[in-house]
C-alpha cells in the first residue's frame, strides 16, 4: 500500500486542516514511526550516560499518572529480564500512600510525563526526596524540556538525570499519542543502552519504525470503517508483556469518544472471571495475539470460546501472522509484514489500532478529537489536585 493511501493519509490531505479540530492528534498519530527513529537516535547518543548513571544492579521504581503510568506497565516485562528489580506504581497511589511504595532499600525512581506538569508526578519526586533521603536517585523521561519535572530533577544536581524526547512527542491534542509511544520506546531503550550499547538502541527503534508505519497505514481503514459501523464498548485483551498497550488502547478509545464508548482493557486469562460478561451485542472485542507459542495456545482458545458464544458485535485478531487464526475473528489484521515482533516490545504494536479506532471513532460522533471532551471534564493536563503536606514521619524511614 502506498503510504498516502490510507484513511488517515487521506484525512490529513483534506483542505482547511488547521480549523478541523483533528489536526494534531491525526498528525501526532501519524508522526510517531519518525518520533521513535528520532528516540533511537537519542539514547545512541546517552547511552553511554545512561549505563554510568544506572550503575550496577539498580532496583527501580516506574511512576506516571494515567497513560505515564501505562507507559511503566508496558515497559516492566522487559525490564525485569535486564534488572534485579523494576516495578510500576501509579504517582496517583504513591502521592496518597508513599511509605508503602517506596522501596526501603537504594532504589531509581523513573519519572515518564508528557508535559511534566502533573501535580502528583512532581510531588512524588518530592515525597521521596523527603522520605528517602540518601536512598534514592532519578531519572526523567519528559517530552517537555521547560516542565516542571525536568526543572525538579536537574535541580537535585548529580542524583538526578533528565531525557528529553525530540521535539514532536510533546502532543498538543489532548490525548497522548506520540508522547506514550515514545515515552514507552524509551523505557525498552533503558534496558537495551544499559545491556547493549548504543549501535542496538538504533536498530530496535528502526525495525519498530518499519513495523508502525505499516500497521497505521493498514490499520486505519480497518478503524474508519469500523467507527462508521458504531459501537458502544470497546474490549481490548492481552497477555502480560504487552498488556500496558492494551490498557493505553482502551484509554485512548474512552478519551477520544468523550466517554460515549466505554472501553476496558484485561488479560487474556482473566476476562473469564467476570469481566466476559460485560461483551454485549454492541461491542468490539480487539484480541492480540503473541508470538509465543505457549501463551498463544491460551489466547487462542479465549478466541474459540467469544466466537462460540457469539459474543460482541464485531471482533478483531491482531497477530503477526493470520495461518492458526482461521475463523476466529471478524476480522485478522496482520502487523508482521513479514517479520515477527518481540513479544516484550508489542505494547507498541497494540497501542496503534487503540489510537486509530479512537480518532476515526471521534469523529463518526461528531467529536473534535483535538479537543473531545465539549464540557470540560478532561483536559490536556490535570487540574484540580491539591498536594496536601505530608506529615514529618521521620521515625517511619
Amino acid at each position: 500500500m502506498n503510504d498516502s493511501d490510507n484513511a488517515l493519509a487521506r484525512l490529513l490531505s483534506l483542505p482547511d486542516l488547521k480549523n478541523s479540530g483533528y489536526a494534531n492528534t491525526a498528525t501526532e498519530i501519524a508522526s510517531q514511526p519518525e518520533m521513535w527513529r528520532r528516540t533511537g537516535r537519542l539514547f545512541y547518543e546517552l547511552a553511554p550516560e545512561i549505563k554510568a548513571f544506572l550503575g550496577s544492579s539498580p532496583r527501580l521504581l516506574l511512576s506516571g499518572a494515567g497513560s505515564s503510568h501505562y507507559v511503566g506497565m508496558s515497559i516492566v516485562p522487559a525490564l525485569r529480564r535486564v534488572f534485579d528489580a523494576a516495578e510500576a506504581v501509579p504517582s496517583t497511589e504513591i502521592v496518597m500512600d508513599p511509605q508503602s511504595c517506596f522501596p526501603r532499600e537504594d532504589f531509581i525512581l523513573i519519572s515518564f510525563a508528557r508535559s511534566g506538569d502533573s501535580p502528583e508526578g512532581n510531588a512524588v519526586v518530592e515525597l521521596a526526596e523527603k522520605l528517602r533521603p540518601g536512598r534514592v536517585r532519578h531519572i526523567a523521561i519528559t517530552c517537555n524540556p521547560k516542565g516542571g519535572l525536568a526543572s525538579i530533577v536537574k535541580g537535585i544536581g548529580d542524583r538526578g538525570l533528565v531525557i528529553v524526547l525530540p521535539e514532536g512527542t510533546n502532543d498538543r491534542g489532548l490525548a497522548m499519542t506520540a508522547s506514550f509511544s515514545s515515552m514507552v520506546l524509551a523505557g525498552f531503550l533503558l534496558s537495551i543502552a544499559y545491556r547493549d550499547g548504543p549501535e542496538k538502541c538504533v536498530a530496535v527503534a528502526d525495525s519498530l519504525s518499519r513495523t508502525g508505519q505499516n500497521i497505521i497505514g493498514a490499520f486505519s481503514d480497518l478503524a474508519a470503517m469500523l467507527s462508521k459501523e458504531g459501537f458502544c464498548r470497546a474490549f481490548f485483551i492481552a497477555s502480560r508483556p504487552f498488556f500496558g498497550g492494551a490498557l493505553e488502547a482502551h484509554l485512548k478509545v474512552q478519551e477520544l469518544s468523550g466517554g460515549a464508548i466505554v472501553a476496558k482493557a484485561e488479560d487474556t486469562l482473566g476476562l473469564r472471571h467476570g469481566f466476559m460478561a460485560a461483551i454485549e451485542s454492541e461491542s468490539l472485542v480487539v484480541l492480540y495475539f503473541s508470538a509465543d507459542p505457549y501463551r498463544r495456545l491460551y489466547e487462542i482458545d479465549i478466541a474459540r470460546e467469544i466466537r462460540k458464544k457469539k459474543l460482541g458485535k464485531k471482533t478483531i485478531a491482531i497477530s503477526d501472522s493470520a495461518e492458526d487464526l482461521t475463523n476466529l475473528a471478524d476480522y485478522i489484521f496482520e502487523t508482521g509484514n513479514g517479520s515477527v515482533v518481540n513479544d516484550d516490545y508489542r505494547a507498541l504494536v497494540a497501542v496503534l489500532p487503540g489510537q486509530l479506532i479512537g480518532l476515526f471513532s471521534s469523529l463518526s460522533l461528531g467529536l473534535k478529537p483535538d479537543t473531545p471532551s465539549p464540557s470540560g471534564i478532561i483536559n490536556r493536563v490535570v487540574s484540580g489536585v491539591i498536594i496536601h503536606p505530608y506529615p514529618n514521619l521521620a521515625e517511619d524511614r
